[in-house]
């Protein structure tokens, strides 16, 4: 019998919960809205969210990185035109340069009066025995031994050794090199030699007149080199009452570090 009730309950305990739901989803078709719409919807939206902020975020941060390499792109691309904009207008310069020079030793060519050829310095040596420059023409050009070099500022030295295409010039501050000069205020004479990195007037009397300033010029007593040619500046006098001759210290005229360009007179 207990049994029995048992299973009766169970039945109008069915039978309640169906009707109760029957009576929900009738109520939810009229209202138009379900009963769980709203929490699914709220845990579905809050997915949603994250998802579009992940790949808003992802979006982002791809977008900018796609920037940021096109804008390096660029910026590469406009180093490399500056940088070569800068070279082309160095080399620009260095032929302005270069034609300001060629044109100042050709209006010096047509003031020299004795027959000459424009050279460029090639090489140059510098050791603690010698100093030589190799220059652009040879024997094929009408180059001879001992040939005077110069430029428009003074002397340069000679004519060394000769080839076909090219020749070696002895600088006046090497020491195998002399050359006969004198004063031009007073026109004491000496011998200018060569001591690597300046010069010595020697043979100049203890009692002659040279002073710190003076210009030595070319004295044309060597065959070698024309008259009046500025040679050097003295730079510090000497005196030793135990020796004829004073001690002087000349420096060159010309540049020979910034030596480019010269004449060679060959005549």
């Amino acid at each position: 019998m207990l049994g029995y009730n048992g299973k009766q309950k169970k039945i109008y305990f069915l039978l309640a919960l169906f009707a109760f739901l029957f009576w929900l989803i009738t109520a939810q078709v009229k209202s138009g809205q379900f009963f769980l719409e709203k929490p699914i919807f709220s845990v579905s939206a809050f997915f949603e969210r994250i998802i579009h902020g992940t790949y808003t975020g992802m979006r982002s941060v791809w977008s900018g990185y796609v920037s940021l390499a096109g804008t390096s792109r660029k910026n590469r691309r406009l180093h490399e035109e500056i940088a070569k904009l800068r070279l082309e207008s160095q080399i620009t310069d260095e032929l302005l340069i270069e034609n300001e020079r060629l044109l100042e030793l050709l209006a010096f060519k047509k003031r020299v009066h004795a027959a000459s050829l424009p050279i460029q310095i090639i090489g140059k040596t510098v050791s603690p025995s010698s100093s030589t420059v190799t220059i652009s023409k040879g024997s094929a050009d009408g180059i001879k031994r001992n040939m005077a070099v110069i430029t428009d500022d003074g002397v340069v030295g000679r004519v060394q050794t000769v080839l076909a295409g090219v020749a070696k010039v002895i600088l006046i501050t090497d020491p195998a090199n002399m050359l006969a000069v004198r004063v031009q205020r007073n026109r004491e004479e000496g011998l200018l030699e060569g001591k690597l990195s300046n010069c010595a007037l020697k043979y100049v009397s203890y009692y002659a007149d040279v002073q710190e300033g003076d210009l030595l010029v070319t004295s044309g007593l060597d065959g070698i080199y024309p008259k009046g040619l500025p040679v050097a500046t003295v730079k510090k006098v000497k005196k030793h009452e135990a020796n004829p001759y004073q001690s002087v210290e000349a420096e060159p005229i010309v540049s020979f570090s910034r030596l480019e360009e010269a004449l060679v007179l060959t005549q």
